[in-house]
C-alpha cells in the first residue's frame, strides 16, 4: 500500500481489519435551526444526531466478481451485481434495473465508487461485498421520520468500506468529505447538513461549503486523496457541548415529506429576479439568528436558545409565504402551539412539509404532559435522544 504523507494525515493503518466483516451503525439527524439558508455557501446551521440508527454489515463476497446488497426496509429489492474483471466497474443487469433496484441503491453504489477510487489510488486490490442494511429510521410501516436515511446509508457504506480495507479515518471530516463527493456525483441538491450531523454525532454546528467549487473540481477527475486533503471553501464542522438542563422533545406528524421536492421548488421560484431581495434578507436574518443560538449554547443560555428557535420559525413562515412553500403544515402548527402552552418553544425540523417538529425547554415535569397533548392531536412523540459523538 502506498501510504504517503498525505495519506497518513487522513487515515491510520488498521491491518487487522483487512477484509474482515464490518458492523457499522450511524445515527439519524434533525435540524434545529438554519434550514434553507444552509443551502448557500458560508451559511450556518445547528443540528443534532439522534439515537435512531441505520445498521450495516459488510463482508467479503465468497463469489469472485459478484456481490449482493440487501436491506430489511419495505420495498427495497436485493441488488445482485457483477464486476468487470478488466475495469473493476460494477455492472447491473437489465432485469434489476427495470425492477428499480438501481434507483433504490444509488447512494450505496455512489459511496462504493468513491471509496474504491481511493483504494485504487493507494494501490490496494478491490474486493466484492455482501452488504446488508437494517434501519430504525422509518416506522414499522416503512414511513420515513425525516432523519436523513439517504445520508445515513451513504455514510454507513463509506465507514464500513474504509474499515474493510484496513483503514481508520483520523477525523470525521474525512468521512464527511467522502460522503459529499459521492452525493455530489449524484447531483443531489441538499446542503449536506445531514452528513455533518451523522458523521460527527451529538450537537453540531455546520457551515455549508461551496458546492459549486466541489462540482467544478470533480469535473476535472481529481485525485480523491487531494480532494480530501485540501481545505474546502467555507466549510466548518464543530461539535457543540450538550446542555444538561435543557430538554429536547421530538414529535412526528406521521406525514413524510420530500426535502428534494421542497428545495427544488424553492430553486425554481428563485429564478424569478424579483425574489432576490427578500431571499437575501432571509439569508442575512438567518445568519444572525443561527450565530446567536450558537453563542447561546456556549454560554448555556437556554432562554436565548428558545428565543432564537422561535425567531427562526418566524423566518421560515415568512419565507414560505414569500415563495409559496408549505413548510409548516397544520399538524406542525399544532405541535408548536401546544409546546408554547407548556413553556417550550418549537418549530418544524428540516425542510418542513411534514415529518418532525422539535421542541426545546428547560428540564421540568411538563414534558410528559406536553407529549400527552401531542398524542391527543395525532402527533407521535418519539422516544429518541441525542446520539453520542461518533468515533
Amino acid at each position: 500500500m502506498n501510504f504517503s504523507s498525505v495519506m497518513s494525515n487522513l487515515f491510520e493503518l488498521k491491518p487487522e481489519q483487512n477484509f474482515q466483516t464490518q458492523s457499522i451503525k450511524v445515527p439519524g439527524k434533525l435540524y434545529i435551526s438554519g434550514e434553507y439558508a444552509i443551502l448557500e455557501p458560508g451559511h450556518p446551521a445547528i443540528l443534532i444526531a439522534v439515537d435512531q440508527y441505520l445498521n450495516s454489515q459488510l463482508s467479503i463476497s465468497l463469489k469472485p466478481y459478484h456481490g449482493c446488497i440487501q436491506s430489511d426496509l419495505p420495498g427495497m429489492n436485493d441488488l445482485n451485481y457483477r464486476r468487470n474483471p478488466h475495469t473493476n466497474d460494477i455492472q447491473i443487469n437489465i432485469e434489476q434495473q427495470s425492477a428499480g433496484s438501481l434507483k433504490d441503491w444509488r447512494y450505496v453504489l455512489a459511496a462504493i465508487e468513491v471509496v474504491e477510487a481511493l483504494i485504487t489510488e493507494i494501490g490496494r486490490p478491490i474486493q466484492d461485498y455482501q452488504l446488508t442494511f437494517s434501519s430504525d429510521l422509518a416506522s414499522q410501516e416503512g414511513k420515513k421520520y425525516g432523519f436523513g436515511s439517504s445520508g445515513a446509508v451513504t455514510v454507513a457504506t463509506i465507514r464500513a468500506l474504509i474499515q474493510f480495507y484496513g483503514l481508520q479515518a483520523i477525523s470525521a471530516e474525512t468521512i464527511f468529505k467522502l460522503a459529499c463527493i459521492a452525493l455530489t456525483k449524484l447531483n443531489t441538491n441538499g446542503s449536506f447538513g445531514d452528513i455533518a450531523a451523522i458523521t460527527l454525532g451529538n450537537w453540531v454546528y455546520y457551515q455549508s461549503f461551496d458546492r459549486d467549487w466541489l462540482r467544478a473540481r470533480l469535473s476535472t477527475n481529481p485525485s480523491t486523496l487531494d480532494l480530501l486533503h485540501v481545505d474546502w471553501p467555507y466549510l466548518k464542522l464543530e461539535t457543540i457541548q450538550t446542555i444538561e438542563d435543557m430538554t429536547v422533545l421530538i414529535g412526528w406528524t406521521q406525514s413524510p415529506a420530500s426535502t428534494d421536492d421542497l428545495v427544488g421548488y424553492l430553486r425554481q421560484q428563485m429564478n424569478d429576479a424579483d425574489t432576490t431581495s427578500p431571499y437575501k434578507t432571509f439569508l442575512e436574518d438567518s445568519q444572525v439568528s443561527v450565530e446567536s443560538m450558537h453563542q447561546a449554547f456556549k454560554t448555556k443560555n437556554i432562554t436565548l436558545i428558545q428565543e432564537e428557535l422561535a425567531n427562526y420559525r418566524h423566518l421560515l413562515l415568512k419565507l414560505s409565504k414569500q415563495f409559496n412553500l408549505t413548510i409548516e403544515t397544520p399538524a406542525l402548527s399544532d405541535l408548536v402551539n401546544l409546546s408554547q402552552a407548556y413553556q417550550f418553544e418549537a418549530k418544524s425540523s428540516g425542510a418542513g412539509g411534514g415529518d418532525c417538529g422539535i421542541a426545546i425547554g428547560h428540564k421540568n415535569q411538563k414534558s410528559e404532559l406536553l407529549q400527552e397533548q401531542w398524542k391527543a392531536t395525532g402527533i407521535i412523540p418519539l422516544d429518541i435522544k441525542v446520539a453520542p459523538l461518533q468515533v
